[in-house]
């Protein structure tokens, strides 16, 4: 795990925090990508995203902190057979070129070593994601949802 980074279980005070920085992640992707300005999965932008994958049974969910700011969150799907997946992933645009996301994805398959399979969706048209999680973290295309 990295030194400056810290991970912490989510509390209901922090969904308000947590939502505006998702917004802006999801927003600043969608308008690089396409003519559309404000965009995301449902629940993105009104807290009830980040509250349904925290209480979520079969997920586990975490605030990014680094260097004592709260800055992005993930969430980890656990099934049977040592399968996991990639929920969400999210870290304020403010915050680009930290690599954040590279050190948090490294430090979540520390943290699930027994993983056998990884799996995660992102929007066809993200290709940053695409990107990321082609390159810096091992993921390769199966399919491709239209």
């Amino acid at each position: 795990m990295n030194n400056k980074i810290l991970y912490q279980k989510i509390y209901t005070d922090d969904y308000k925090k947590l939502t505006k920085i998702m917004t802006s992640a999801f927003n600043e992707d969608t308008s690089m990508h396409t003519d559309i300005k404000e965009d995301g999965p449902k629940g993105y932008n009104d807290g009830s995203l980040i509250k349904w994958l925290n209480e979520h049974t079969d997920f586990e969910s975490y605030k990014v902190i680094y260097e004592g700011n709260i800055v992005g969150a993930y969430t980890v799907g656990i099934k049977p057979n040592n399968e996991y997946s990639l929920e969400m992933l999210f870290i304020d645009p403010n915050y680009r070129g930290h690599h954040l996301g590279t050190i948090v994805w490294n430090d979540i398959e520390q943290k699930y070593i027994n993983a056998k399979i990884w799996t995660v969706e992102t929007p066809d048209y993200s290709i940053r994601n695409h990107k990321f999680y082609t390159k810096k973290c091992g993921f390769t295309f199966l399919k491709e949802n239209i």
